[in-house]
């Protein structure tokens, strides 16, 4: 059996289709359909249920593709602790970043950029949920996110600082003077929101469980620069964490005065996971910029 080998099984695994499977691999059709062939036959199992139209796993094929997958993963942290080893500087660095905390990364992102020219930095923007679901299927290295409000077993929290969500409105608007809203007074202000399963809007829909009220939402929309742009040309508002329009002056934002509308900005990872050298100097780095120190709020 070939590290290869499994990962040609994963890849098929995951396109349920060989020649799609063999165009990422940058091989043939046919060698993949033969290394596949020659796993099954050392294995004594077959994989893949085969037809001209179909491709799926058998019974086998899903008992061993997270064994397949765990064995490739071992074999590439083995060889990024070689390289850590010996102060090697290359390689890549996968970090995800939710909408709401974009603003915060930056301030690191130029600092890494210059200190590790080599290193190729991959930025992925997605919903919390989404980036989950690639750091559990180790296709992140990290996370930036507001905790979860589930608690997730395999995934560590590291905290960075509390946030609260806040009315976000333009310069002009009424509640522009304000220091606080409730959502009580919000519901009176015609309101651009984010879409369910942006992290803000899963915080809002908590805080909204026991009212007897629903705010006026007019647009619901899962991208938060186009949201900010109907803000600053509307006189609508919106809600989203503070932290979403730092520094910005085109903005107020007004925090929510309501019992547990606390946040806690995070590093996500996975637990049990080897961590590249690249990340724990990126993790170093965003820790000492002024966007996470500044971040410290007073939402009492």
């Amino acid at each position: 059996m070939e590290l290869r080998q499994l990962k040609y099984f994963v890849k098929s695994a995951e396109y349920m289709n060989f020649s799609e499977a063999a165009k990422h691999l940058f091989i043939t059709q046919s060698t993949l359909s033969q290394q596949i062939k020659q796993l099954e036959n050392e294995l004594g199992f077959n994989l893949f249920v085969r037809s001209s139209r179909h491709v799926a796993l058998t019974e086998a094929g899903e008992e061993f593709l997270p064994f397949a997958l765990r064995t490739i993963q071992d074999a590439e942290d083995g060889v990024q602790r070689l390289y850590d080893l010996q102060h090697v500087k290359t390689g890549t660095l996968r970090v995800g970043v939710t909408y709401s905390l974009s603003s915060v990364l930056t301030e690191g992102v130029l600092e890494f950029m210059k200190r590790y020219p080599d290193i190729k930095l991959i930025i992925c923007y997605k919903t919390v949920n989404e980036l989950l679901e690639l750091l559990q299927n180790r296709k992140l290295d990290f996370i930036l996110s507001y905790k979860p409000l589930d608690e997730i077993p395999e995934v560590d929290s590291m905290p960075l600082f509390e946030n609260a969500l806040a009315a976000v409105v333009n310069n002009e608007h009424p509640l522009s003077t304000c220091k606080k809203v409730t959502l009580s007074e919000l519901k009176q202000h015609q309101l651009v929101l984010p879409a369910v399963g942006l992290q803000a809007r899963m915080m809002l829909d908590k805080l909204m469980e026991k009212k007897d009220f629903k705010l006026n939402s007019h647009v619901e929309l899962n991208e938060t620069n186009i949201l900010l742009q109907l803000v600053a040309s509307s006189g609508y508002a919106t809600v989203l964490s503070s932290s979403a329009v730092f520094g910005n002056n085109r903005f107020k934002s007004v925090i929510l005065d309501e019992p547990g509308n606390v946040m806690e900005a995070s590093l996500l990872r996975l637990k049990g996971a080897y961590q590249k050298a690249s990340a724990r100097e990126f993790i170093k780095i965003l820790l000492n910029t002024n966007a996470v120190k500044r971040r410290l709020i007073n939402i009492c």
